[in-house]
């Protein structure tokens, strides 16, 4: 009976074994599904400053043995930016990173992603985007002009002095690189020894600025003298981005009408620090003239002086320099945003040397340095051609990263 089963018996144990074999394979050499390494970009958001958008992403490892050597964010203005457009990398080694990009256009859409490179390979996130708000007008604090109208910047009297030198078009078209009668600076008159000369070669343009020097010729002070080459009439601001010398020479930014008869001083300083009184203040004042005979009315008195309270020694940074010219009785003055003087209307013109227009001549624009003689006449500065704060070129030479001049359109 026995021997009857037999084979049966054989064949259930050659399956059971067979079964069991195949079992021990699959737990010994189990199949790994593969998981690969990815990047999200963090939804952009918007910061208290216009042109910088926080943005980050997050990265989840795979088992792919991807080796990461960056992580950060790209951007750009078209869609599906790559590391060849904007990139910022992120230093940190966090799989959680945020980033601020910053200096991005106003009122401008970009696009972000997350991104992760190795040696071979970039990963990128999806793509996020956000529209930039609107750059604040940089005038923001001047009057309403009304009317709708707004502070418009006018490129024939404004220049940023961002280009290598002179002879490029965006100096050459507007302005010229002298008086604009050619007249060559202030000369020597009664007691006083030193004149100026206004020399091209005293000016140039240097890393985005109009930078002056001053050299000696005998008793001549050579400097620099530049002006528009077209008049410009109220209403209008005119502001200057400047850092004045460091010397006894006067760093000006000024307008003058074409007969010399009406004159609005944007900014008139001597920086020396020989000097406390003068090196803490700015002269922001103007002139109404009669060339013949000559007479020259400027309101006088320490109002006519400004200093800030705060100690501030004016060649030690740059600052910007206003005037609100808005109609013939209207002058304000304006350094860094601030309203720091208005010209009384009585203080106009009192002599009636208009004959009761006020200032309301088209006048050109002017920058310059110049050591003016009658400082020497009434003792302020002992002689120019001597003074160590003229003859050093470090501290005799004045820079201007821009001017501007807005008018309401």
């Amino acid at each position: 009976m026995l021997n009857k089963y037999l084979p049966l018996t054989l064949c259930c144990s050659l399956i059971i074994f067979a079964s069991c074999s195949k079992s021990d394979a699959t737990e010994d050499d189990p199949e790994v599904t593969p998981i690969l390494t990815m990047v999200n970009t963090k939804i952009p958001e918007k910061t208290a400053v216009y042109s910088d958008v926080l943005v980050g992403g997050t990265i989840s490892y795979g088992n792919d043995d991807f080796q990461s050597i960056e992580q950060g964010v790209v951007w750009a203005e078209t869609e599906l930016p790559t590391i060849n457009d904007n990139k910022q990398v992120v230093s940190s080694t966090s799989n959680d990173f945020t980033t601020t990009i910053s200096e991005l256009k106003g009122n401008a859409k970009y696009y972000f992603r997350a991104y992760l490179s190795s040696n071979s390979e970039t990963i990128y996130g999806d793509q996020k985007d956000i529209t930039t708000d609107k750059a604040p007008s940089p005038v923001a604090f001047l009057p309403d002009p009304g009317n709708g109208k707004m502070w418009v910047i006018q490129p024939e009297f404004s220049n940023e002095f961002e280009y290598s030198d002179k002879t490029d078009s965006q100096f050459s078209d507007d302005w010229q690189d002298s008086f604009f009668n050619g007249w060559t600076g202030p000369k020597k008159s009664g007691t006083a020894t030193t004149s100026t000369v206004y020399t091209p070669e005293n000016s140039s343009i240097q890393d985005g600025k109009l930078v002056y020097k001053a050299t000696i010729d005998g008793n001549n002070v050579h400097t620099g003298c530049v002006t528009s080459k077209a008049k410009v009439g109220y209403p209008l601001y005119m502001e200057a981005r400047a850092k004045i010398s460091e010397s006894s020479l006067a760093t000006a930014v000024w307008l003058l009408s074409e007969d010399s008869t009406q004159e609005i001083d944007n900014l008139e300083a001597y920086g020396s620090k020989d000097n406390d009184y003068f090196s803490k203040r700015l002269h922001l004042s103007h002139h109404t003239f009669i060339r013949d005979p000559f007479q020259d009315y400027q309101p006088k008195g320490p109002e006519t002086y400004y200093a800030d309270g705060k100690g501030t020694q004016w060649a030690d940074d740059y600052h910007n320099y206003g005037i609100l010219w808005l109609d013939p009785w209207t002058l304000k003055y304006y350094v860094d945003g601030e309203l720091v003087r208005e010209t009384p209307t009585d203080e106009i013109d009192p002599l009636n040397y208009t004959n009761g227009t006020g200032l309301n001549k088209d006048m050109y624009l002017i920058i310059s340095a110049a050591a003016q003689p009658w400082r020497e006449t009434v003792g302020q500065v002992e002689d120019y051609t001597t003074d160590p704060s003229v003859i050093s070129e470090a501290r005799s030479t004045s820079k201007f990263e821009y001017i501007r001049t807005y008018k309401p359109e």
